[in-house]
């Protein structure tokens, strides 16, 4: 992705997650060592993390992201 993709996309998920998990999300799809069932995994667990205010979640397997 290039700078501008990555920009674009933070700012979309920006509308539905903090900052923090945009970010995370973001660097997540970039990441070669995330499958896409991690990846979806991830995205769920964040979504409910955010659900109950724990702002700074991390999904496991994203440790590293």
């Amino acid at each position: 992705m290039t700078q501008k993709e990555i920009e674009k996309m933070n700012c979309l998920l920006e509308l539905k997650y903090n900052v923090f998990h945009a970010d995370l999300i973001t660097r997540a799809i970039q990441d070669e060592n995330i499958s896409v069932e991690e990846f979806e995994g991830g995205c769920i667990t964040i979504d409910a993390a955010e659900f109950i205010n724990e702002g700074e979640f991390v999904p496991s397997g994203w440790e590293g992201v």
